[in-house]
Formats: C-alpha cells, structure tokens, sequence
C-alpha cells in the first residue's frame, strides 16, 4: 500500500492542528506551505495539558498511553528543532469531592483496574499544607502541559522565516489553489461552514482561562477539584476551565472570572487568591465534535484533494500528534484510510459524494 505524494500541500490554520501537522509534514519531507488569516483560535488561549485519565468516570482516555507516548516524542523533536521548551510534566492532585468517589478511585486504584497504572491514592501526609481535601485526594503522575502558545508563535515565525507561511484566508468554495496538490484544513471551528455542507457539525465550546500571579506558596501540583490550578513557576498558576455550548463568540464574562476564583479557593486551606491577583482572563471556542472525537480525513470524492483534521476538543496536546499521523497517513496511501472512530461516516447525517 501507499502512493506518491500530493504535490505540494496546502496546510490551512496555524494553530496547534496546523502546527503540528506542517511539523509531521517536514519530517515525512512533504513540500508543503501554511495559511492563516489570523483569526483568533483555541489554541491562543489553550492550558495545554495532558491527563491519561477523565476524573469524572475514573476511567483512562481513550487510548491514553499510546497517545501520550508518541505526544511526548513528536514535542520533544519539535523543541530540539525550535530550541525551546514546549513539555512540562507536572502531576495532577485530584481532590475528592465526596465519600463515594474516594471510596471508587481507591478501588481502581488498588484493584487491577484499566485506569490502575495511572492513579494512586494520597495519604494526607503527602498532600501539599495548602490542599483542603476533607474526603482525601488522588494523584496522577503522568500529567503535565505542554505551552501551546509558545509552540504556535515560534513555529510561525519559522516557517514565515523559511517562505513557506502566508497570511491569507481561504474557504472550500475556492478549491485547490494552484499550485497545490492537497488541502489540509486545520482551521477548528473556522471550518464548521465548510463541513456542514457535507453533514458534518463541528461544535463550539466556549471555555475560559484565568492566569494569577499570588504569594500564596501552593507548591509545584496542578491541584483540580473539577476547577484546576496549573503552576506556571515564580507564584503563577493558569486556572480554568469552563465549558459552555450556549455562546458561540469568545467572549470573557465577568461572572467566571468571579466562578473561577472562588473555585480554587474552596480547596486551598488559606482561600487566599483574590480578583486582584488576577493577570490575564482570556476565552476561546473549543473545536469539538457529538463523540468527542475527531474529524479526520477527506469528505468528498468530488474533491479529493480536500482532507480535514480538526475538532480535537479539550485533548489536542495529548491525541494530536496521532491524529496528524492518521490523517498523512490517509492522505499519502500508507493506509487505506482513517480509523472509523475519527472518520466522518460516523456521523448519521454525513453526505458524502
């Protein structure tokens, strides 16, 4: 299986998707080009972390070690070549919010479970003085962030220095620009007109992020009891997230930054962080699909040069190096397609032609 290249590929959105996949597609030696027409995207404002595990059902993501492994691999190149630091591995402290929950991670925690290999059980003495957690808390070590912002910025520098980036919008009523051969679309939720006229909805998730700047001393653990508090070093921590399908614009609202920090406070024992701690208070829309899976992979037979590779949601740093890899592999033949579990047949009102 496989066939020769596309020609040259036109990569659309320079956010994390776009990012990633114009970095997958030096290292297959694709000659490729990258547009953006600078709107705002997710990724300006996105945390950045990695969690193998969805705290709400003490479950492991979906294939959680084989994406994090190869995250891992693809931002560690990706910072040799940028000669930045982009990977921070910072553990998780999951505060428990009641008997039963506490009572159910000890269980997997203990029991041979499939989330087993990565959670444990904190016993109070090892908890952080500043952590309130009155029903015990839990702890994953494989977590961390990666700074997404950092990687967008000077990747775009870079390939703007190399004459492979151009400001310049593009939608698929334009089709293939001459000269390409392929069309990657990795615009997020730029791309929902497009997609919805092949069936295909890319949701908005509105979410907002706050970064604070305190002398509290709250240690070197994201602590997160459903709100989260990432340190960033030096007395800052990023803390988030909210998660809104009714506003379609990203917008920041008074009324989270006051949710936001009230949050975090119930679960430090000194409830010290106040408004005006806060530094920066930003919002983004989440490109997001019905499953929570992506879109990947060409949606059209009368347009074949036309593939996507969008809607990662709230775990691009951790399936998006998969993702890429998925989608090239598609696109150049190496497999027959995209798995079914990304691919846009899932959806019931998919109208391919």
């Amino acid at each position: 299986m496989g066939q020769a290249a596309p020609g040259k590929v036109l990569i659309i959105g320079d956010g994390l998707a776009g990012a990633l996949m114009a970095w997958e597609c030096q290292e297959r030696g694709l000659d490729f080009e990258q547009w953006s027409n600078g709107s705002p995207a997710a990724s300006d404002v996105a945390a950045g972390m990695f969690n193998p595990v969805s705290f709400r059902r003490i479950l492991p993501q979906w294939d959680a070690a084989n994406h994090s492994a190869r995250a891992r691999e693809v931002f560690g190149a990706i910072e040799s070549k940028l000669g930045i630091e982009l990977w921070h591995d910072v553990p998780i402290v999951r505060v428990f919010p009641d008997e039963q929950y506490a009572e159910l991670w000890s269980e997997r925690a203990n029991g041979g479970h499939e989330v087993s290999p990565f959670i444990e059980t904190l016993a109070s003495k090892d908890l952080h003085p500043s952590i309130k957690a009155p029903h015990g808390a839990g702890i994953v070590r494989e977590a961390g962030w990666v700074d997404v912002s950092s990687l967008t910025e000077k990747s775009r520098a870079f390939w703007q220095d190399c004459g492979q980036w151009k400001s310049q919008s593009w939608s698929m009523d334009e089709g293939c620009p001459t000269g390409f051969g392929a069309v990657i679309d990795c615009r997020g939720v730029g791309a929902a007109e497009d997609l919805a006229a092949f069936g295909l909805e890319l949701r908005r998730n509105h979410g907002e992020v706050i970064t604070v700047q305190t002398e509290a001393g709250w240690g070197d653990e994201t602590v997160n009891n459903v709100t989260w508090a990432l340190p960033l070093g030096s007395g800052a921590y990023r803390i988030g997230s909210t998660y809104r399908w009714d506003i379609d614009e990203p917008i920041v609202l008074k009324e989270t930054l006051n949710h936001l920090v009230s949050r975090v406070n119930l679960a430090r024992t000194d409830s010290a962080l106040l408004l005006s701690d806060v530094t920066s208070h930003r919002a983004g829309l989440r490109p997001s699909c019905f499953d929570r899976r992506p879109i990947l992979g060409r949606v059209t037979s009368e347009a074949s040069w036309y593939v996507v590779c969008t809607g990662w949601g709230t775990r691009g740093v951790s399936i998006g190096p998969t993702m890429v890899d998925w989608t090239i592999d598609a696109m150049l033949g190496v497999t027959s397609d995209v798995p079914d579990e990304v691919h846009p047949k899932r959806f019931r009102t998919f109208t391919k032609n």
